[in-house]
């Protein structure tokens, strides 16, 4: 009789011992937990807008734990736009902490729908949420016993009503005056006339040699404006940080803008190279003659969105093909 009350006594007290732990684990904050920075743009192309959702299993735990699963859904007005998931069979040791983050791509063309289906086209931005739950593997140990192995998460964020777009219009090389052709063929080493003929045959418009600024010592301009645009309602700010134009011998000409920012719906950015014809005389030959590899315009930009909390300065390149048919000249 005496030893089996000293049995339901110990039994008492294991059971006694493993709910106070589990209630003690909760109250103290120690149960596994899922903490979840704000959404961020991770990256902007032609095409979209990519974000990324950074996120941390913690398990403060004296034992080890698995994470079997964490998965999300990406929410536009409560309809699923697309599934997450990540970190499926990962070990958590006791005390550690698993950091990771949800990489997602919403296209503009989907972002412009979505605006003009919901009637949100004059808002500036649609309102995203991720819904997810970490699901984990608590094993066997009497201390995890009552403690969820499913743990919620969920955060908001804002997707600006937005599409940029990019253009090139009236590139052109801008000729020197007929007596500076002239002079400058002249001090090339050519005797006066052909100089006189050639400088003349330049500005009347007439094919030249690819070779006929070989040895010349002559700055031309080539001119193009760079048009931007945005399609979308969010506000905007966008800023032109450099700029080239790649010719068909593999050299890349820099070239400065008249003014490198744009915050309204669109605008135009008037760009400039300065070319020298000891250095891209087969170029500007080609331009003149409207026959040759077409050169390549690139850009590295940066976007804000003033209103959002977003990261200012977003990187954003592009590149385009210049036909070399479409060059004007201008004297």
């Amino acid at each position: 009789m005496k030893k089996s009350y000293i049995v339901s006594f110990v039994s008492f007290v294991v059971i006694g011992l493993v709910f106070f732990s589990c209630a003690t684990l909760k109250q103290l904050g120690l149960a596994p937990s899922v903490s979840l920075e704000k959404v961020s743009i991770a990256s902007l192309d032609l095409e979209g807008i990519t974000f990324n959702c950074n996120y941390a299993v913690s398990n403060p735990l004296p034992v080890g734990i698995s994470i079997k699963k964490v998965a999300a859904d990406v929410l536009y007005n409560e309809s699923k736009f697309t599934s997450l998931s990540a970190d499926e069979g990962v070990k958590l040791s006791a005390s550690g902490k698993k950091s990771n983050k949800f990489n997602f791509k919403i296209p503009y063309e989907t972002i412009l729908s979505l605006a003009k289906k919901s009637n949100a086209s004059s808002s500036k931005y649609l309102p995203f949420k991720i819904n997810g739950t970490a699901s984990l593997d608590l094993g066997k140990s009497t201390i995890v016993q009552g403690l969820a192995s499913n743990l919620p998460f969920s955060v908001s964020f804002n997707v600006p009503i937005f599409k940029p777009s990019f253009s090139l219009s009236n590139p052109k090389v801008t000729l020197p005056s007929l007596d500076s052709l002239k002079n400058a063929f002249v001090s090339g080493g050519m005797n006066v006339v052909k100089a006189a003929a050639l400088a003349g045959s330049i500005v009347a418009g007439k094919a030249v040699a690819e070779n006929a600024f070989d040895g010349v010592n002559l700055d031309m301009d080539v001119q193009f404006n760079l048009n931007v645009a945005n399609s979308g309602s969010a506000a905007w700010k966008y800023v032109l940080k450099n700029c080239s134009l790649k010719t068909s011998s593999g050299s890349a000409i820099s070239l400065s803008a008249a003014n490198n920012e744009i915050s309204s719906s669109s605008g135009t950015i008037p760009v400039t190279a300065k070319l020298n014809t000891l250095t891209a005389g087969k170029f500007i030959a080609q331009i003149l003659n409207k026959k040759g590899e077409n050169p390549v315009f690139s850009f590295d930009s940066g976007l804000s969105f003033p209103e959002l909390s977003y990261a200012p300065n977003l990187p954003l390149s592009y590149s385009k093909e210049i036909p070399i048919g479409t060059f004007g000249v201008g004297k």
